[in-house]
Order: structure tokens, then C-alpha cells, then sequence
């Protein structure tokens, strides 16, 4: 390790308590054994338990939000900031094309390339396409996670794979299925409106034998709306519980009481907490092909949604009907092909394409 290297980070949010993006503290720390000196310009900042060496430079705090003419006003203050104090050997932005596009002239007039990591299908239509191709433009390299995790076609594009903390989750194994997760983003891009519709109907037909439980938290005020019609929908139906956001740290802790976790989020999404519930010994029902990658080629059909989402149904009465020697199976070949995501190696992988 060249004790002299500095990364510039980007990225969306800093929040160990934050469900979905608590993780960036393990990335952070482990890009540390790459790079002694990081700084990090955030979008927003929560609850911050890295070490004081880690230079954080934030948009917004908490839950108070700038107006859009502010946020971009300190964006641009925070990059003169930055760099006018570090010569970066390279800027990394994770999801923030925005941040990178606002910061892009800055870094060229350095001589800093960057690099932009997405993994995400990405908007269909509007500025926020418009500002994810001007990233792409600006940026040496992109890395995603998957071969289908990038909206656009480039010869800039390296699939690394996902960077996981498999040590916060437990191995275990799953006799039976009775408990559903949901587990991710409240938002109706990942469709949880309809999970819970299938649910219902299966556990109706099933004497309300299972129960489903939705973990994790709203975003903007568009998914607090849904939220509310996801609450419409259960109706106090006591077999599905919400239990909202879960600090990622205590994520392993509290998903291990759980048999089968269900994402029909559209192709092109490559959520890590597939990766992290197989990890711990859950069975996935999926609609994105991406996944399958984990899973025996006699299971694709049974496990993976091919177009009607209200297969969600068919698919729980499939996995609840399995053998215990059948459910070994399918989690230990989900096992055998999840270390090339761990975050063990996530620094030397991305060390190789910053170069």
C-alpha cells in the first residue's frame, strides 16, 4: 500500500443507521487499505461512526434539505473546497452521477480522473437521464455490478460484481419456508404493492399458515405516499408486519428469522440484499435474470418470475413445498458462487480499474 494515495469519494448518503445505505461505512474503510487518505462529498449525511481521519464534506444533514438551487450552490463550494486543500490521485463516485457532472470540469482542470460506479437500470426519461449520460462522458471508467446493471452501452463499462460484509450475516439452514421478507427500498420501483397482493391471496388459501414481513424505509415524499397505500392494501391484516428501517449493521441479526425473501424489482436492478440474504441462508423468489447466476439451472423456471408478476403466488406455494434436502441444495450452490462479491476484495478490484 503507497501510504501517500488519496481518493476523492462521491456518494449519495453517509448513514449507519440507514437500511439501504449503510454499507458505504465498510466500503469506505476497506478503500482505506488502498487508500490511506479519503475525503468523501455526500449528498446527505446521518449517523457518521467513521474514524476522524475520513474528511466528510456533506450537502445536507439529517433530514434538513436544501432547495436545488442550494444543494448545486454547495456542491460547487465543497469541490473548490476540496481541492484546493488535496491533490486526489483519483475521485470515485458511487451512484452520484449528479455530484460527478457538478464537480467534472473541477476535477479535469486537476488531473483527476474518476470513475463512476452504477448499479442501477437508471431513469427512463428526463434530466436525470440526461445528467447519468453527461456522467458517463465525464468518467475515465464505469463499473457495475452486473452485465445488466448499466443502461447504456460503453467501452468505458467493467462489471466487478457487488462488495458485501458477508461477516455481519450468518450461515444457517432452512428446514422449511413459513417466513416472507420483503427486504429493501419502500418505493413502488421495486413493486411492493404487488408482493403483498400475492401474499395475501396465498396466505388465504393457505389457512394464514405464513406471515410476510417488510423491512426498510422511504426515500422521498413519493414513497411515503406509496407507503401509505402499501397500509391500505394490509389493511391491519396481522399475518404482514412493517417494521421500517433497520441500522445495516444489526441487518444480519434481525433477517435470520427468515426463510424466503422476495424482489421482483425490474431487470437491470442488482440488489446487494439478494446477495446478502442468500448469504445468510434465504431462498429468493426474483424476476430479474441477473440472479440466476446463484441458483441450479432445474430452478430457474421455479424460482424466477418470467412476465406476470402475480406468479409471485405460484412461486410461494412452490418454495413452501420443497424438501429440506432440496432447500440445502439450492443455498449451498447460492454459497458457492457469492465470494467473488464479498468486500474482502472489493478495494483490490476497484484499485485495479482506478489505475
Amino acid at each position: 500500500m503507497n501510504e501517500s494515495k488519496k481518493l476523492l469519494i462521491l456518494n449519495l448518503g453517509i448513514d449507519s443507521n440507514d437500511t439501504s445505505l449503510g454499507f458505504t461505512h465498510t466500503w469506505i474503510n476497506e478503500l482505506k487499505n488502498e487508500y490511506p487518505i479519503i475525503d468523501v462529498i455526500t449528498m446527505r449525511l446521518g449517523k457518521n461512526d467513521l474514524g476522524e481521519d475520513v474528511g466528510i464534506y456533506f450537502v445536507n444533514k439529517n433530514n434538513k434539505k436544501l432547495t436545488k438551487f442550494q444543494q448545486i450552490k454547495k456542491i460547487r463550494y465543497l469541490f473548490n473546497e476540496v481541492l484546493s486543500k488535496t491533490n486526489y490521485d483519483h475521485c470515485f463516485a458511487h451512484m452520484s452521477p449528479l455530484l460527478l457532472v457538478l464537480g467534472a470540469r473541477k476535477l479535469r482542470k486537476k488531473g483527476i480522473e474518476s470513475t463512476l460506479w452504477f448499479t442501477h437500470p437508471g431513469p427512463n426519461y428526463g434530466v436525470k437521464r440526461i445528467v447519468l449520460y453527461l456522467a458517463m462522458l465525464s468518467a475515465k471508467k464505469i463499473v457495475t455490478a452486473s452485465d445488466n446493471s448499466f443502461p447504456y452501452k460503453t467501452k468505458k463499462l467493467n462489471v466487478i460484481g457487488h462488495g458485501i460484509d458477508f461477516s455481519r450475516f450468518e450461515k444457517r439452514e432452512v428446514d422449511k419456508i413459513e417466513k416472507f421478507l420483503y427486504l429493501g427500498r419502500i418505493s413502488e420501483s421495486k413493486k411492493v404493492h404487488t408482493i403483498v397482493e400475492n401474499f395475501l391471496r396465498f396466505n388465504e388459501a393457505n389457512q394464514n399458515n405464513y406471515s410476510l414481513t417488510l423491512i426498510g424505509g422511504t426515500l422521498n415524499n413519493k414513497d411515503e405516499k406509496y407507503l401509505e397505500k402499501i397500509k391500505k392494501i394490509i389493511n391491519g391484516n396481522q399475518k404482514i408486519k412493517l417494521i421500517g428501517k433497520v441500522p445495516h449493521e444489526k441487518l444480519g441479526q434481525v433477517i435470520k428469522e427468515f426463510d424466503c425473501n422476495i424482489n421482483i424489482a425490474n431487470k437491470g436492478f442488482f440488489d446487494k440484499v439478494v446477495l446478502e440474504t442468500l448469504y445468510s441462508g434465504i431462498i429468493n423468489i426474483c424476476y430479474s435474470d441477473d440472479y440466476k447466476q446463484f441458483y441450479p439451472v432445474d430452478q430457474h423456471d421455479k424460482l424466477f418470475i418470467k412476465n406476470n408478476l402475480n406468479e409471485i403466488e405460484e412461486k410461494m406455494n412452490y418454495v413452501t413445498k420443497l424438501y429440506s434436502s432440496e432447500l440445502k441444495t439450492i443455498i449451498q450452490y447460492s454459497y458457492d458462487n457469492l465470494e467473488s462479491h464479498s468486500l474482502k476484495t472489493l478495494s483490490k478490484r476497484l484499485d485495479n480499474i482506478f489505475r
